[in-house]
């Protein structure tokens, strides 16, 4: 990992599907209908046992994109860079570990593209991304199908 700090240290696994939405609904947190798609579809399965991870905080300029680019330019500058990509779940395991986000930018969670990806949508949600706005908390899904820009402000997640 080297160069980059660890963001946070979080436990993820331990809780089936419906007692992390359970635990996420209970804190208050909202969801878009991207989110709620995503906690439907096949990957996202929580493991049986809880595990720590380390996660670091990135944004373009750490990673020497200097311009907005696509969301694969992003993940394959960042796994040259021995990041690697978080489970779909895991953004779920952040948003309850992250109660006291400040509202600021989006804090997008880079997660594996689920699979299988309905052919018929290709706007169906990649993965989730956390944000405060107006002293609501969010977990909400994002599409990135490589053509939108992302800006160079935005935030991302990554395993270290």
């Amino acid at each position: 990992m080297g160069e980059f700090e660890t963001f946070k240290e979080i436990s993820v696994g331990g809780l089936t599907k419906e007692q992390l939405i359970s635990q996420l609904t209970e804190k208050g947190v909202q969801f878009n209908e991207y989110a709620n798609i995503l906690f439907k579809h096949p990957n996202f399965v929580p493991g049986d046992k809880s595990e720590r991870v380390k996660l670091v905080k990135v944004k373009l300029q750490d990673l020497n994109l200097t311009n907005p680019c696509s969301f694969h330019e992003i993940v394959n500058k960042a796994s040259r860079l021995g990041l690697k990509l978080c489970p779909l779940y895991l953004g779920a395991f952040l948003r309850l570990g992250y109660l006291d986000q400040a509202e600021g930018p989006y804090l997008t969670i880079a997660s594996l593209e689920p699979e299988p990806k309905p052919e018929i949508d290709e706007n169906f949600p990649t993965g989730f991304y956390l944000r405060n706005f107006d002293n609501s908390l969010w977990l909400r899904g994002y599409g990135a199908d490589g053509e939108p820009e992302w800006p160079i402000e935005n935030e991302f997640i990554f395993q270290a």
